[in-house]
């Protein structure tokens, strides 16, 4: 999953909980190996929700489903493209999943991100600046916000000569692609509120003086 998945994903999973998890959806793409043991509990269990959500998509029959849709030569690029692409299916879908309006969500996100942007390096603050500036995660409703981010993907792979290319299957696979994110991505919330409501059980609780 992406970015906006990520924010969503333990928003609805716990609802009304510490804003830190959200906070580690996101963080939880630029903290690599082991999380650190200072961070504060939510942010923490946001990252580690992070990695068990990306396991077990990876996973996911539909969501491989959805990678066999490309074609031969894009398939190995087809779990990231699919990655974007839910994140441009759940804003345009948004309100199957959210009752709040995409840019009050999305405000509020960046509000729960906004305390620990300095855990982050420099170069993904710039990324933070930036996706508050124009509304990123908002701006993903719109398709051609989404064949940015493909483009982006893959100028950082260095083949960028395939952009047009991955467009064109995206348009051509959409409404099978749409099928498939409908069908799997409340299954990924569910394993959500599961994995929370397990870890919540295996973790002591401070006693109360």
């Amino acid at each position: 999953m992406n970015f906006l998945a990520h924010c969503v994903i333990p928003e609805r999973a716990a609802p009304g909980a510490d804003p830190d998890l959200i906070a580690g959806g996101f963080i939880g793409d630029f903290i690599k190996g082991r999380v650190p043991d200072d961070l504060p509990a939510g942010l923490a269990a946001g990252i580690r929700l992070h990695r068990r959500i990306d396991a077990y998509s990876n996973r996911h029959p539909l969501i491989r489903r959805s990678c066999e849709r490309f074609p031969p030569e894009l398939r190995r690029f087809a779990p990231i493209f699919v990655d974007v692409v839910a994140d441009h299916l759940l804003a345009v879908h948004w309100h199957r999943f959210h009752p709040a309006d995409l840019p009050s969500f999305t405000a509020g996100a960046y509000r729960a991100i906004g305390p620990h942007r300095q855990r982050l390096s420099d170069g993904g603050r710039r990324f933070y600046r930036y996706m508050v500036e124009v509304d990123l995660l908002a701006d993903y409703r719109h398709a051609a916000a989404m064949h940015r981010a493909l483009g982006g993907v893959l100028r950082r792979l260095g083949r960028e000569a395939l952009h047009r290319e991955a467009v064109e299957a995206v348009e051509a696979q959409r409404a099978g692609l749409a099928a498939d994110f409908l069908d799997y991505f409340p299954d990924l919330i569910r394993h959500a509120s599961e994995w929370l409501d397990a870890e919540s059980l295996s973790r002591p609780v401070a006693a109360v003086s």
